[in-house]
């Protein structure tokens, strides 16, 4: 029965099981985005002020709680603790068990979201604080994963679209994610029910996944003769040996090109965390802004994020495929403008006072161009390593997501008042940052192969070993 579904299932796509596989990675993206940012939001209202309608929505007494800036800094950081760690224990599985890692690392995190309202009403803040961490554990296998995945699928000139609009889930995530939980909370006028319905939501998708995602063209059974010929033989290049390699450690670690790479990410992620994370709390506190048009205005520009993203990475194959600029150029380019460009526009909008226009429009500018990482960063890892994407992945994204437990703890620091001010100084962290490493990317970044990619001939296997006894 379970043959039959599956080949039922499998046997309705009738467009390349390539596409498939996109889209279907796509939305684990998505999905892993609208779990992971919708307290960010309702954190707005699950502390606001007992005695008035916190962000214009009238919330049941026992649904308010007396947490201070430094502790929801605490609470908002804390999916990153697990988060990092995860990363590091993924990388020596990612490459070999990337569906089945996949698909845990989505589960885990939907069960865990359904069970959030109930750990909090349990345990308040540091029962949520658990629940947050378990969250991150569960959701840093996907990167590597879905790295891995790449490396497996996607042929070497065609990761700059592919490759940016997989990991746009992202963007797409956070915000329908956003959005909806802003609509949500505003609907129900309760926080619960949005952890309930992206919990169902990523459920829904496990289930699909289990039938119709593969790990590779070799493993698929239902993909047709010639798409897995095509696919073998483009791949071929970067991916010399089929069988399991060993991780050739000390000259990752010894790479400057992945050290660059690990600035980049640096980058991105310490911008793109300050605003999925604390955005909504600026809005709140500085322009007042209800918690359903919070939702709209801060998370919003992660379409126009998106469609940017999508763009830059179908130019940045066209400028390479045309030999308009080196594959490691391009990647410095589209690189360059997600981070100056961002930092430009966020600093513009601390300097602009209380007016809701300019100020919307100026974080609108700043989320969008952050989607120039994409097209650069993003897919960096597989230009380096196809054989090691996942290891590289881990490592990098691991390493990155120590800002999201940096950011919020930090703007908890600096903002006990909520006033510009002290929101000015988090904005001028972030644009030191995002300058600095994209300084480090261009001098030290590479879009070429490594030569520790490819397993070593047997007689130079033969002379390490004579070398090392």
């Amino acid at each position: 029965m379970l043959k039959l579904l599956q080949s039922c299932m499998a046997g309705t796509f009738f467009c390349q099981k390539k596409y498939i596989l996109t889209m279907m990675t796509f939305f684990a993206i998505f999905n892993q985005y609208t779990m992971r940012i919708c307290l960010h939001l309702a954190i707005t209202v699950m502390t606001g002020d007992r005695n008035e309608t916190v962000s214009g929505v009238t919330i049941a007494d026992e649904d308010h709680f007396d947490w201070d800036e430094h502790q929801q800094g605490v609470i908002l950081s804390a999916f990153y603790w697990g988060y990092t760690v995860s990363h590091f224990a993924s990388a020596l599985v990612a490459d070999q068990y990337s569906k089945h890692l996949l698909g845990l690392s989505v589960l885990v995190t939907a069960i865990l979201t359904l069970l959030t309202p109930l750990a909090i009403d349990v345990g308040g803040a540091w029962a949520l604080v658990a629940v947050r961490v378990l969250e991150g554990i569960g959701e840093g296998a996907t990167f590597p994963v879905l790295s891995a995945l790449v490396a497996h699928w996607i042929p070497a000139s065609e990761r700059g679209f592919y490759g940016s609009f997989i990991f746009s889930g992202c963007q797409i995530g956070a915000l329908v994610g956003g959005i909806g939980t802003g609509y949500f909370i505003a609907a129900h006028e309760t926080w619960r029910t949005t952890f309930y319905i992206w919990g169902v939501l990523a459920v829904v998708w496990y289930v699909l996944w289990l039938f119709i995602g593969f790990e590779s063209p070799e493993t698929h059974p239902y993909i047709d003769e010639r798409e897995r010929a095509e696919l073998a033989e483009r791949l071929a290049e970067s991916k010399k040996s089929a069988h399991m390699l060993p991780i050739p450690w000390r000259r990752i670690f010894s790479s400057c090109p992945l050290w660059g790479l690990i600035a980049g990410q640096i980058g991105h992620d310490w911008g793109t965390y300050l605003i999925i994370t604390d955005l909504p709390k600026y809005m709140k506190s500085i322009l007042h802004i209800s918690v359903a048009d919070n939702g709209l205005v801060s998370y919003a520009p992660f379409f126009t994020m998106w469609l940017f993203s999508i763009v830059g990475g179908w130019l940045c194959d066209l400028q390479i495929r045309k030999q308009c600029s080196s594959r490691t150029n391009a990647r410095k380019l589209w690189t360059t403008l997600g981070s100056l460009l961002p930092a430009f526009f966020m600093m513009a909008a601390s300097y602009t006072g209380n007016d809701k226009t300019l100020v919307i429009t100026f974080f609108a500018l700043c989320v969008t161009f952050l989607g120039g990482f994409y097209p650069g960063v993003k897919v960096n890892s597989n230009d380096l390593s196809p054989n090691f994407a996942g290891v590289l992945m881990a490592m990098v994204n691991g390493i990155g997501a120590i800002t999201g437990i940096l950011t919020p703890y930090i703007a908890g620091l600096l903002t006990p008042n909520q006033t510009l001010e002290e929101w000015r100084v988090v904005f001028w962290i972030a644009f030191g940052v995002l300058n600095v490493t994209n300084i480090i990317f261009i001098l030290f970044a590479s879009g070429e192969i490594q030569p520790w990619n490819y397993p070593p001939a047997p007689e130079q296997q033969q002379q390490q070993q004579q070398g090392s006894s």
